[in-house]
């Protein structure tokens, strides 16, 4: 889950996005499953998902590999 705030730049998260896919693909190799991002955003006192689609992803993830 990563951070979108006014203090975070979306450069910064794609290029640690690009320096950690080589660990994403071990990952898959190794379990056979996807890597997501959840970006989050800070909304009254709580967080709020910004890329919500992601979510439906993922539980078509899960339910691939169950």
């Amino acid at each position: 889950m990563k951070p979108v705030n006014n203090g975070v730049q979306l450069s910064e998260i794609f290029k640690e996005k690009g320096i950690q896919s080589k660990s994403h693909e071990k990952f898959t190799a190794k379990y056979g499953g996807k890597v997501f991002y959840i970006y989050s955003a800070k909304k009254d006192n709580g967080k709020e998902i910004v890329n919500i689609e992601v979510v439906d992803e993922i539980q078509e993830e899960i339910k691939r590999l169950s």
